[in-house]
């Protein structure tokens, strides 16, 4: 808790209506101030475009890979760099724990950067899960790229054919994933001598290279096609500007990061900020500007600036405009023909632009709530997406999110699209999410866990949001974020957003505007009480 700052007390069981008053005012006067604190970074670190863009923390995944391509790459200090990466992830760099395949992909990569001799194993049943088949596929192309032994997993021959015919198949993937794709292909057509067949799949990746030398700024899709290229296609200029962009991107620390995300990064930042005086007046004006210049032109939006639009990044733009000012109606207008025209048969949308992605639920009710705020602007049909999320909650007793873990999360983001009101006393996931806060106040990112700001403020929301008002769940929460803020007005953070899934990566911009959505939800309430100066 900053200096100067006095933390509120909270109401006895059965206080006095003028004592409960009293508190009440005290907690929303703290409250206000750590908003002003957040506020104020907030507007600290918008970029001169409008947007907001964070650098995530280091994991192994980016910089084993980015690691490995250079190792074997003949470019002139290349081996240097590749000794730093070496530095970090012998230094205790741990593997992802939340998920067997997280675990397996982070191991199997430190492995083969750190030349260990370990087999790769893709033995874990999870791997066969469609969303997560291909980072098996993944690691036992490089495995075999670098002859080492693989435990699990199609043989190479099996692994061939697969590629191959993923390769020739007509169904639509996400530009870095079909990099990704030629990249394995190529590795391994190369270990059966088919060097014409690699040299065909270097020159497709070849061809989505940007001028920077990199692929969708994606150090994942970049290190990939760096292997495929030195390998197959040596000397060649797609090969050098692989190897440029590899040196150039290295941290000092000897790390790689996951890509960066400007257009989700201030479309949540708008949306977890909006109703912040300070914010409306200095910062929202610019993020709108910066929201509108970013739509693609098929009315969609990217998660980063420059790459194909997802159903996902599109909705949360269209929730961050319908609750700022400036958004030109040709803008709504063809971000709602977007949804309109990637709805599924069955009522339901995919994340991405490609057949194989599953519909998940924060993806749904994302877009349900996007069209519920324009709903004067469209006549897409939303009875059947609502009904599945309901399903969803019947069957597992709550709902997952695809891109974000933890039941707060996907909570707070599902309920909006759903009728709290239908529900006396709260929504059931509500209710539900309740019960789960720790003896500290705060809530954890699954029940059991240790609590965390954003897990806690996302639950503070998805409280208000389902209907569910008891004083002590907004109090004891708001005493948690109120002594777990720094003096620079943000709280710690812990990987919350998925990328590539299951992977979890760490993005201070999300943590922060995560947060602040409970902040001001509790505010709401207080000032609906009467209790808020």
């Amino acid at each position: 808790m900053p200096p100067g700052r006095t933390e509120p007390a909270i109401p006895d069981a059965h206080p006095a209506p003028s004592l409960v008053r009293r508190a009440d005012r005290a907690l929303a006067l703290a409250t206000r101030h750590a908003l002003a604190l957040a506020t104020r970074h907030a507007l600290a670190t918008q970029r001169d475009d409008g947007s907001w863009r964070a650098v995530p923390d280091p994991r192994i995944t980016e910089t084993a890979l980015c690691t490995l391509a250079l190792a074997r790459s003949p470019y002139p200090g290349a081996d240097r760099a590749a000794e730093r990466g070496k530095v970090w992830l012998a230094a205790g760099a741990a593997p992802q724990q939340h998920h067997p395949v997280a675990h397996a992909v982070e191991t199997a990569l430190r492995s083969l950067a750190l030349d260990t001799g370990e087999p790769v194993d893709v033995s874990h049943p999870a791997f066969t899960d469609r969303a997560l088949s291909a980072r098996a596929r993944l690691l036992a192309s490089v495995a075999l790229h670098t002859a080492r032994p693989t435990r699990g997993g199609p043989r190479p021959a099996a692994l061939r054919a697969r590629l191959a015919a993923a390769v020739e198949a007509p169904e639509r993937l996400k530009r870095w994933t079909q990099v990704e794709l030629w990249s394995a292909h190529a590795l391994v057509e190369l270990h059966f001598g088919d060097r014409a067949a690699a040299l065909r799949a270097t020159r497709l990746i070849a061809d989505q290279q940007s001028p920077a030398g990199d692929f969708f700024a994606n150090p994942v899709s970049t290190a990939l096609a760096a292997l495929a290229l030195q390998a197959a296609a040596p000397g060649t200029t797609a090969t050098r500007r692989c190897a440029e962009y590899l040196l150039a991107s290295q941290l000092a620390d000897g790390t790689w990061r996951f890509v960066t995300s400007d257009v989700w990064d201030t479309a949540l930042t708008v949306r977890a900020f909006c109703g912040a005086a300070d914010f409306d007046a200095w910062g929202s004006g610019p993020a709108v500007a910066f929201l509108v210049a970013a739509q693609n032109p098929d009315g969609g939006w990217p998660y980063r600036s420059g790459v194909e639009s997802d159903n996902d990044t599109t909705a949360a733009a269209l929730i961050a405009l319908a609750g700022a000012h400036g958004a030109p109606g040709a803008t709504l207008r063809a971000g709602l023909r977007h949804l309109a025209e990637q709805q599924t048969p069955d009522g339901l949308w995919r994340t991405w632009q490609s057949a194989g992605d599953p519909p998940v639920d924060d993806v749904i009710a994302h877009v349900v709530t996007a069209l519920d705020r324009h709903a004067e602007g469209h006549r897409v049909p939303v009875a059947a997406a609502r009904a599945w999320l309901a399903r969803r909650f019947a069957a597992h007793g709550r709902w997952r999110a695809g891109w974000y873990r933890g039941l707060p999360y996907a909570t707070a983001e599902v309920l909006p699209a759903l009728d709290a009101a239908a529900h006396p006393g709260g929504h059931p996931a509500a209710r539900a999410l309740a019960e789960t806060r720790n003896a500290d106040g705060g809530w954890p990112v699954e029940e059991g866990g240790p609590s965390a700001p954003a897990a806690t403020g996302l639950a503070l929301a998805a409280l208000e949001r389902g209907g569910v008002h008891e004083p002590t769940y907004g109090a004891q929460g708001l005493r948690y974020l109120l002594r777990t803020q720094h003096d620079d007005g943000t709280w710690p953070g812990v990987p919350l957003m998925y990328g590539p899934r299951p992977l979890l990566t760490h993005f201070p911009t999300q943590n922060h505007a995560l947060t602040v959505d409970g902040l001001l939800a509790v505010l709401r309430r207080l000032r609906a009480a009467g209790g808020a100066p």
